[in-house]
């Protein structure tokens, strides 16, 4: 016969793990008892409550983090003037109309001078028009590493992907300065006539001084230029 001191402790007292629980139950109700029916209990439950929230208002980064990509959301559309112009940075120009800008955004657009056409200077197939070259340097001049504004009209892009934009240098408009000077003709591709009054108004006054195009009969009118009126 085994003794009691040598018996299996798998086959121990029957009744001591139901003992044990019972214990921990009773250990659990008083503290818990002290807890809420005492005053320093209560207290200490409530700044255990009080450092559980403190911890969830520590995960406000994330809010944080949105606020300022919705404020970067926010620089992005501001890029845009109250007048609906654009703000971009002329990278070189390609001839007396048309030149590389960089927008705000990084994005890299060739932008088209709208309402007007200056002589050709690297049209292929086409020889270099007169005061093309005149056009191109003075364009070159006016707008090369400058910042522009650039506005738009109904349709923004032509058939080639470029940017059309009425272009605003130190509040002037570089179209207008164009015909101005004599060194580009109004040429309207509709639904953009958005100013087409008064630049045929400065385009007349150009033709009345004979200034550029206009100092060579024939050569420039509203079908485009006929170089051979300059041979």
């Amino acid at each position: 016969m085994t003794s009691p001191e040598h018996r299996n402790p798998q086959n121990g007292n029957p009744g001591g793990g139901p003992k044990r629980s019972l214990l921990s139950i009773i250990a659990t109700v008083v503290v818990l008892g002290l807890l809420l029916f005492t005053g320093p209990g209560r207290e200490m439950l409530g700044n255990l409550l009080d450092q559980g929230g403190t911890a969830s208002t520590d995960n406000s980064p994330q809010t944080d983090t949105q606020g300022s990509a919705a404020s970067g959301d926010q620089t992005s559309e501001d890029a845009v003037s109250a007048d609906g112009r654009v703000s971009a940075t002329v990278e070189r120009t390609v001839d007396g109309d048309t030149f590389i800008a960089i927008l705000e955004d990084g994005s890299r657009e060739r932008v088209r001078m709208l309402l007007l056409d200056t002589p050709e200077t690297k049209k292929e197939g086409t020889p270099v028009q007169p005061f093309g070259p005149e056009a191109s340097e003075y364009a070159k001049k006016l707008l090369g590493g400058k910042q522009v504004e650039l506005e738009f009209d109904e349709e923004q892009r032509d058939q080639y992907d470029r940017m059309l934009a009425y272009v605003y240098l130190d509040g002037h408009m570089v179209n207008e300065q164009l015909l101005e000077q004599g060194l580009a003709r109004v040429v309207v591709y509709q639904p953009n006539d958005k100013y087409i009054d008064e630049f045929r108004k400065i385009q007349d006054q150009a033709k009345q001084k004979k200034l550029g195009v206009w100092s060579i009969e024939g050569y420039a009118d509203n079908r485009g230029f006929h170089p051979e009126a300059a041979e």
